[in-house]
């Protein structure tokens, strides 16, 4: 009787061994390894404390001046109620009143490109603020084209970026600070910048107090019903008021709570911050080149050993 091919055929079970010893992470051997290579990570360290303390004392020191400031507020004396009194028949006439201004619309105004470029301009700070490429005894730009002069454009990012102006919601306070590398300068544009927009904001309201003083004369003269006459004339001499009041009081938009000072401590850089930092990220470097090092040399070895079994 003949076998059956199919019968004869035998199967062999290869068991699977346990994973390689060096996929595995021994932790006493990453040490060993760190404790050899112990002058490779001191010498990264020290080279970016190094590093770091050169950045640290040739950065250019930078100082901030604060002044603390409060919406300022209106007078309620008779102007106030006498517009919310006629405000009505004021509309049926076509007349206009004016809103209250609001701290919103006073800080957009201080951040507005409008306002900088006229307090750039006025103080003549495009030089000061671009003073490393400026020939004072020339009077000249040190650059190789009249297209790489700064513009009015550039000069108003530029202070921008030395500008903040922070409103706490909760008291309604506004801190307004200058970052600049000279203290004395940065104090005085804090408080130059409150005192002119405290101007420009005062000299517009009386202009347009003005404006709405003719407009009430004229209809006054129009008028001919005695009930509309004492209207306009209540809100002419409520415009008159303002107009008034207006003249008088320089802080018309912003009250100054704390001008600033020339600060005698610098914000930054932060020299004892910036070394820890070095020494931080030296280390963690110097491991890491370590490791990539070791790596390196192991993928090298795996190749020559691949080469000769080939």
């Amino acid at each position: 009787m003949s076998e059956d091919p199919k019968s004869s055929t035998k199967y062999v079970m290869v068991e699977s061994g346990p994973p390689s010893d060096e996929d595995e992470i021994d932790l006493l051997e990453l040490i060993r390894t760190l404790l050899q290579a112990w002058k490779t990570i001191v010498g990264i360290t020290i080279l970016c404390i190094g590093l770091a303390v050169a950045y640290a004392l040739y950065a250019p020191e930078v100082f901030k001046a604060e002044t603390l400031l409060a919406p300022a507020q209106e007078e309620k004396s008779g102007a106030s109620s006498t517009l919310s009194q006629f405000g009505g028949l004021a509309a049926m006439a076509g007349i206009s009143i004016p809103s209250d201004s609001n701290v919103e619309q006073v800080v957009a105004t201080l951040n507005s490109r409008k306002f900088l470029r006229t307090y750039i301009n006025q103080n003549k700070l495009i030089t000061v603020l671009f003073d490393e490429i400026w020939d004072a005894d020339n009077q000249t730009w040190m650059v190789s084209s009249t297209e790489d002069e700064p513009t009015e454009q550039k000069a108003i990012v530029s202070f921008k970026a030395c500008l903040s102006v922070d409103e706490d919601k909760k008291s309604g306070l506004i801190t307004l600070s200058i970052s600049w590398k000279d203290p004395e300068v940065a104090a005085q544009w804090a408080n130059d910048l409150v005192k002119q927009l405290n101007e420009q904001l005062r000299e517009q309201a009386i202009a347009d107090s003005k404006k709405r003083v003719g407009y009430l004369e004229q209809e006054l003269a129009k008028t001919t019903l005695q009930d509309m006459r004492a209207v306009l004339y209540n809100l002419l001499e409520s415009e008159k008021q303002k107009a008034m009041l207006a003249n008088v009081n320089e802080d018309f938009a912003l009250e100054v709570i704390d001008p600033a000072v020339a600060p005698e401590t610098r914000e930054k850089p932060k020299r004892k911050l910036i070394v820890a930092l070095g020494g931080v990220c030296g280390g963690f470097l110097g491991i890491f080149a370590v490791f990539f090092a070791q790596f390196l040399q192991k993928l090298k070895f795996q190749g020559s050993e691949a080469f000769t079994n080939s």
